[in-house]
């Protein structure tokens, strides 16, 4: 039985101007996926500093001419829905604008003053 883990991709000592955190100094090729670029389809985790897909947890590399790979998975393009019309009010709002600083409290006014 051979109990020695796989080399990483990329040898830690060498020049190849991967990011300090990339899984491609951790992991061998079969252990990452290389992404087009970063995403909310593979989220960055703190804990650790590695980037993971949502639904298996794998590690995604997201600088593919840094490793010297082509992308594997491609983000997403994420749209985001339009601000709502402030003319028109949905469902539970009255048709008046609420103004942002009339919902301040301001300072107590002085008296004779109003």
């Amino acid at each position: 039985m051979d109990d020695e883990a796989e080399t990483p991709f990329i040898d830690p000592d060498s020049d190849y101007p991967c990011c300090w955190f990339c899984p491609a100094l951790r992991f061998p090729r079969t252990g990452f996926l290389v992404a087009d670029r970063p995403s909310r389809d593979w989220p960055f985790d703190a804990a650790d500093g590695y980037r993971y897909t949502v639904d298996t947890r794998t590690p995604v590399c997201v600088h593919p001419g840094r490793v010297g790979l082509e992308p594997e998975r491609t983000a997403r393009t994420y749209v985001d829905p339009p601000p709502p019309d402030p003319g028109q009010a949905g469902p539970g709002q009255s048709a008046r604008r609420r103004r942002w600083w009339r919902l301040r409290p301001g300072p107590p006014s002085a008296p004779g003053q109003g």
